[in-house]
């Protein structure tokens, strides 16, 4: 592929990670059902400082550095028995300083693409060990009305519908030990204002696994370890295959802290460690205060 031509996937490839991270990774203990009538404030902040482009396994000399913020707001209830938190997910922020092989391209700056969602928890089971024993899907919708200029290289929206539906699982182990599974499946619209802004980018559907081992300290602090894994989601544009697609690999530490009853702070740290297609993210910090009323 001619260099030209992996400019102009810079927004296609660069949004979609951002927007893909943001939307369906899960902090520990994520999917604790809440009493029905609880509302829950969530901001998130997320800092990344990425190293290296790759294409189909190999790398090009790149840098990026994003600042991302993300507003969630929560209302658990009872839907037809079933325990529900219906949401709405409003990311912002920043991508700014990107270069590949020495071309600079734009700095972008706003609203990313909203997010619809409500889990449906088919297993709620708080008294089971330390961290209740949960099954629950997911689905999400992303709605195209984020920032994006067809005539730029780097969008923090990305001009398309996407449809995720996210399964987890939680289990405890022994004593304070626990184990979360998760398992998402996302489908892409069309972007009909790509590349030359002229072109349709359409891609397969791509998968993503998340597994946290978790250790529950006391009443207050958790820690966890957790993997992730990409895969899926090869791109064409104008029916024809770019050899871009989801494959990534992360690890990840997170340490919770209860603040007070209603209050709690999560800080993630996150690196990953191999990259098929797109930005490789050596190190990455993610923040979350989560309130409870």
């Amino acid at each position: 592929m001619h260099f030209r031509n992996q400019n102009a996937l810079i927004l296609m490839l660069g949004s979609f990670l951002a927007q893909h991270s943001y939307a369906i990774d899960v902090n520990v203990g994520d999917y604790t059902a809440l009493p029905k009538g609880t509302n829950v404030g969530v901001f998130y902040y997320q800092h990344s400082e990425m190293n290296g482009y790759y294409q189909n396994g190999h790398k090009t000399d790149a840098d990026s550095t994003s600042d991302v913020g993300i507003a969630r707001f929560i209302h658990f209830t009872d839907i037809a028995g079933v325990r529900a938190d219906p949401q709405i997910i409003l990311p912002f922020g920043s991508v700014r300083n990107t270069q590949i092989g020495g071309v600079h391209l734009n700095d972008a700056s706003g609203f990313a693409d909203p997010i619809i969602a409500s889990s449906f928890w088919l297993i709620n089971q708080p008294e089971q060990g330390t961290s209740g024993r949960y099954f629950a899907l997911t689905p999400l919708i992303t709605l195209p009305i984020g920032s994006y200029d067809k005539h730029d290289a780097v969008n923090l929206g990305e001009n398309r519908f996407k449809y995720d539906l996210q399964m987890a699982w939680v289990q405890p182990l022994y004593g304070k030990l626990g184990l979360e599974f998760y398992q998402d499946v996302i489908w892409y619209g069309d972007n009909d204002e790509a590349g030359d802004g002229h072109q349709t980018l359409s891609q397969d559907s791509s998968y993503q696994t998340q597994i946290n081992l978790r250790y529950d300290l006391n009443a207050t602090q958790r820690v966890a370890l957790g993997y992730a894994a990409n895969y899926g989601g090869e791109q064409s544009l104008d029916g024809i295959h770019l050899d871009q697609n989801m494959e990534k690999q992360q690890v990840r530490f997170e340490f919770q802290q209860m603040l007070n009853a209603k209050t709690q702070l999560s800080t993630q740290l996150v690196s990953d460690t191999q990259v098929e297609s797109g930005f490789k993210k050596d190190l990455g910090l993610n923040l979350r205060l989560l309130y409870i009323f």
